[in-house]
């Protein structure tokens, strides 16, 4: 594994979200590019022809991607979603409800193989994740992004 050793933290959604993907890389485009090598191969297209390169270089790459899959997979310690509220510990799947200024965001804490600003998934290595997690309810807490620095109010955590 090349994550420096330590193993990937994920979601139990996380999680399904990677087998259907791992499924539809060998259901659907792996068949697609078998389909189209084997077109190459009656056409008759030689090694040094570039459509033939393009295959062959997208062939590996999904070949890579579903290594990187299976790895994950195999080696993920799976978080479960939060069943029973700790409001007391922020970690990794914890829900935390902050306010900046008037807003008030609801972000997941997740591991940064599913960091999803559109799901409001926060990364526990982004430099506010690094900052919640030592943090409780009551708490505030300053990052500094691009020279700007904004507080947040941590209000609750589930």
């Amino acid at each position: 594994m090349n994550m420096e050793n330590v193993k990937p933290q994920i979601t139990v959604e996380k999680k399904y979200e990677l087998i259907e993907e791992l499924k539809r890389l060998y259901n659907v485009v792996k068949k697609e590019i078998a389909d189209r090598l084997e077109q190459s191969r009656k056409d008759n297209l030689s090694e040094d022809d570039a459509q033939l390169g393009v295959i062959l270089e997208e062939k590996e790459s999904v070949d890579n991607r579903i290594d990187e899959i299976s790895d994950i997979l195999e080696n993920a310690d799976i978080i479960k979603d939060k069943k029973n509220c700790e409001p007391g510990k922020i970690e990794i799947g914890s829900v935390v409800k902050l306010k900046q200024g008037d807003k008030v965001l609801d972000i997941k804490l997740v591991s940064s193989l599913e960091a999803d600003p559109l799901k409001n998934y926060l990364s526990d290595k982004s430099p506010l994740g690094r900052k919640l997690l030592k943090a409780k309810i009551g708490d505030t807490v300053n990052v500094k992004i691009r020279g700007t620095e904004t507080e947040y109010k941590i209000l609750e955590v589930c």
